[in-house]
């Protein structure tokens, strides 16, 4: 079964009513990050329960589309903003587990002295009588999403 998500426009997971936030200091320049996350079928190298992904229009570029299929949940991404070397934005358009309204994930890409700072913002709002728990929903998206955090390992320090 799929449950359908909401829209909302960039920009808006610093604003959502549940947030999940991980910066990243990665020893690579900011092109060299937003290449690793451009090659969507390469995510399940590095993004930890990531099983599988499938690109359903577009591979890149605002409109992209694509499923992904983390633990046991498998969503459809719409890319909102791509910004090469700065910023990748996608809001989830479908999920198979029900109770988010929307979801929103942000990818920032700033330089550093030593290469690049990745800053990742989920932003997260729920429905029904989830709104009870919001807690346990930050946990486990917080918990799945987490998996973007490998993708240290493919720029391991020196």
């Amino acid at each position: 079964m799929n449950f359908q998500l909401e829209e909302r426009p960039p920009g808006w997971s610093e604003r959502a009513p549940i947030q999940i936030r991980h910066e990243l200091l990665l020893p690579a320049a900011p092109e060299r990050v937003f290449e690793v996350l451009a090659d969507s079928p390469r995510w399940t190298t590095w993004f930890k329960g990531m099983r599988r992904v499938r690109i359903d229009g577009a591979a890149t570029g605002v409109g992209a589309l694509r499923t992904v299929w983390v633990g046991p949940t498998r969503v459809q991404e719409h890319f909102i903003v791509w910004e090469p070397g700065r910023r990748m934005t996608f809001h989830v358009v479908q999920s198979s587990s029900p109770g988010l309204r929307v979801m929103v994930e942000d990818f920032q890409i700033a330089p550093d002295a030593n290469g690049s700072k990745l800053t990742i913002t989920i932003g997260l709002e729920v429905k029904g009588p989830f709104r009870l728990v919001p807690g346990l929903f930050r946990f486990v998206v917080g918990r799945l999403a987490g998996g973007s955090l490998g993708i240290a390992t493919v720029f391991p320090s020196g």
